[in-house]
């Protein structure tokens, strides 16, 4: 699913660093060992990499570069249609692309990117069940995406104003006694396709004409109880252990609850009983790449479990497909993840679809907010 328009990036920086003894705890248990790739691969490099934060973490870059000799340079994205633009535009070579999963479609349909062979991603059995030969890293029976970081999206409450049982129900976002203390990002596909989602749409992705104004007087109706709605994660946490907001909607909900709690706050991740709404990222090789054995090897390396754990319990600490970083993870580490929470948010939610007409729902969320 889309970012949000106008920021830096949906994973936009923690605010609140991890603890110093659970970074040492990453930092004595990752070893990385040299992959094997085959003799015939001539990897050539450096790596150009357009993906969202936390993938330019140095500890990554220089394990990867210690494993093959090969620089990799990041771009941080902005969005996926930001991510589809640049690659189409092809003003830089990139090598590697990183959008979510429900954007592989669009990518592939656009022939920007390469079909992978599940057999150059070892790492492929070692992942949840749920993100293997998962449909939406695939196109025409292809697939074309390797599954990285994921997230969900429900409603996260202060519960010392907002109780678990009252965010259950999502309409509860729209009650009058929380005029003014919900805070929000400006990521127009979630908002739409959650209200749509909330709605009983079946497809809410293929909302458009009437059913796309019913969304968005729906949001409408929601504004009186607009706190803010924030370029950035950052803001938005803020809110929330400030006490500014009540409640955050959406915006990557499951990493807000987790920095809310370590900033001490009495927070709690809900899904309502409407639903939830995932996302997943990718890792996909762009066509014409002129290092395609070297974006193969980082596919294989970034997906590992070492690689992942460190990802996981870098400065953001999102969730991550690999359930083998448990090897190299904690056990409160792990939990703290939510890892042991992935057959609990698949059974209670969906991943969110990118919309079929992308400009209609641009175009619907600019009236929301003009609203």
């Amino acid at each position: 699913m889309s970012t949000f328009r106008n920021s830096s990036s949906r994973r936009d920086v923690l605010r609140f660093a991890a603890s110093a003894a659970m970074f040492s705890a990453i930092a004595r248990q990752v070893d990385f060992t040299r992959p094997a790739f085959a003799s015939e691969d001539k990897l050539t490099g450096p790596l150009n990499v357009l993906a969202w934060t936390g993938y330019d973490d140095p500890r990554l870059i220089e394990g990867f570069k210690e494993l093959t000799g090969i620089d990799v340079n990041v771009k941080e994205a902005q969005s996926n249609s930001d991510q589809l633009s640049l690659v189409r535009a092809g003003t830089t070579q990139f090598d590697i692309v990183n959008p979510d999963a429900v954007w592989t479609t669009k990518f592939a349909q656009s022939g920007l990117t390469l079909p992978l062979d599940p057999a150059d991603i070892p790492s492929l059995s070692q992942m949840f069940p749920q993100f293997r030969n998962n449909t939406d890293i695939q196109y025409e029976g292809k697939m074309y995406g390797a599954p990285t970081r994921f997230g969900i999206n429900g409603i996260v409450h202060d519960l010392d104003k907002l109780s678990a049982a009252d965010a259950e129900e999502a309409h509860v976002l729209w009650d009058p006694k929380l005029r003014e203390r919900v805070s929000i990002v400006d990521w127009a596909e979630l908002y739409i396709y959650m209200t749509a989602q909330w709605a009983g749409n079946p497809a809410p992705e293929k909302v458009t004409g009437a059913d796309l104004d019913a969304a968005i007087n729906r949001l409408i109706e929601f504004k009186p109880n607009l706190r803010a709605l924030h370029d950035d994660l950052g803001s938005v946490k803020s809110d929330l252990i400030n006490g500014d907001s009540w409640a955050v909607w959406g915006a990557s909900s499951d990493n807000v609850a987790r920095s809310a709690k370590m900033a001490g706050k009495n927070a709690k991740l809900t899904l309502p009983k409407q639903g939830g709404a995932m996302w997943m990222e990718t890792l996909q090789i762009v066509r014409g790449t002129p290092n395609l054995a070297t974006a193969k090897a980082y596919i294989n390396y970034m997906t590992g479990a070492k690689a992942l754990a460190i990802m996981a319990w870098g400065k953001e600490q999102f969730c991550v497909t690999n359930a083998e970083v448990s090897k190299y993870l904690t056990a409160e580490q792990y939990k703290f993840l939510d890892l042991d929470k992935v057959d609990e948010w698949f059974a209670h939610s969906v991943v969110a679809k990118a919309p079929d007409d992308e400009k209609a729902w641009a175009d619907a969320w600019l009236n929301f907010k003009a609203a």
